[in-house]
């Protein structure tokens, strides 16, 4: 099959047919459990067969499984078989990086935990991938008791991330000034699939895989934590805050992977600190105790945050991490300055809530990236050329070692 777009002439091949329907048929499964073939094939508006042979092939490998028989259409004669992904297929482990601890969690294909874990860790370069390590094997273990292997491993952490090259470019909590390949180097390791991702996105990532019934929504992710952060060789308290934007289905990266990246408009550039507020370090070591200065912090927070929901059309607002204990303060702040900057006379609509998530809305995001790539057509991404839907899966059923027989020329 060919088509032209202005001079260029593209060619989708057969198999790329097959991966980008399949894929259709996995994502349209996931977002209606308990659907019929039939609905899929008059949904996606494909061929009763090609729902069969796929359906057919995924049964077989267990990733998706019938769940009883009910009557479709008034008056239908056959049954109908409902179909929904198997949850008990695999885990996925959700990671977050910080520089204190590594918070993990297990999650099943329907996005239940499973089991959840809290592990120190230095903060230290040199200790990242022992530390690592030893969260996986622990987590393998883990999963062996459920009787179910670990299908993919998504890694959340504060800093700018090549998300697609799994690549670390800079993170200064962690210390890395030098691009780092963490994902290949774990997946070379485990066999397993990695993803690693700012943190921020992580939790517009659990929005998008868990909640997708709001995915038509624009959404902003405030993630703000009050912890140690390493300052060069100094490790000072303070507080830490990145932003997660998702534009419908698609969590918004930049060019440079820096998008969410934040320093206030009324940071005090003629007395600099490490805080990305205008408050002096020696205030920003007062918090959250100093109640004065932490609603100073969200003052400041609310002015500059309705600056980007009004230009953006931003329609939900998730407050995670540490920040999300004071949703109501800040929302309250947030609601005040987006409806004072709005320039039009009707009321600027934006839902504004705590991450249900809450205290493992990163590590459950990071999870929730895994699981959302998983179900995503291939070519419809950002990247045309990344690895999702059913290309992934191929990749998740060679690292479990299982042999899925397709058929290309069903398609």
């Amino acid at each position: 099959m060919s088509f032209i777009t202005g001079t260029t002439i593209v060619v989708i091949t057969t198999n790329r047919l097959y991966e980008i329907n399949s894929s259709r048929i996995m994502e349209h499964i996931w977002l209606n459990k308990g659907i019929s073939r039939i609905a899929v094939a008059e949904n996606l508006e494909l061929d009763r067969s090609t729902i069969t042979k796929v359906a057919r092939t995924l049964i077989a490998c267990d990733f998706i499984k019938t769940t009883g028989k009910y009557r479709g259409k008034p008056g239908a004669g056959r049954l109908a078989t409902s179909l929904e992904i198997n949850a008990d297929f695999a885990l996925i482990l959700g990671i977050e990086l910080q520089t204190e601890y590594i918070k993990t969690v297990l999650i099943d294909m329907a996005g239940t935990v499973r089991a959840t874990a809290h592990l120190p860790f230095t903060g230290d370069t040199a200790d990242l991938l022992p530390s690592l390590r030893t969260c996986i094997l622990l987590a393998k273990n883990e999963a062996a008791q459920f009787g179910i292997r670990i299908a993919g491993i998504g890694i959340g952490l504060s800093g700018i991330v090549d998300t697609y090259e799994g690549t670390i470019i800079n993170s200064h909590p962690l210390g890395i000034h030098q691009p780092l390949a963490l994902g290949p180097l774990l997946e070379k390791e485990t066999g397993i699939p990695v993803y690693i991702e700012n943190d921020a996105n992580c939790c517009c990532w659990g929005e998008l895989a868990f909640r997708p019934a709001v995915t038509d929504r624009n959404i902003l992710a405030l993630l703000g934590e009050f912890r140690n952060i390493d300052i060069g060789s100094n490790r000072m308290a303070g507080t830490a805050f990145g932003l997660g934007v998702a534009i419908r289905k698609t969590v918004f990266h930049g060019d440079s992977f820096t998008a969410g990246e934040f320093r206030s408009l009324l940071y005090d550039h003629k007395n600099p600190s490490h805080c990305q507020f205008s408050l002096t370090d020696e205030e920003a070591r007062q918090l959250p105790g100093n109640r004065e200065l932490l609603h100073r912090l969200f003052e400041e927070l609310a002015l500059n945050i309705s600056l980007l929901v009004n230009c953006l059309d931003i329609t939900q607002i998730i407050i995670a991490g540490d920040y999300a204990r004071y949703c109501p303060e800040i929302g309250e702040l947030l609601e005040a300055n987006i409806q004072k900057n709005w320039i039009y006379q009707n009321k600027k609509k934006c839902r504004i809530q705590p991450s249900p998530d809450a205290e493992n809305a990163v590590c459950m995001g990071a999870a929730g990236l895994f699981l959302r790539k998983l179900f995503t057509v291939p070519g419809m991404t950002d990247h045309t050329e990344e690895q999702v839907g059913s290309i992934l899966l191929d990749r998740v059923f060679t690292s479990l070692g299982i042999r899925a027989e397709t058929d290309a020329t069903a398609i």
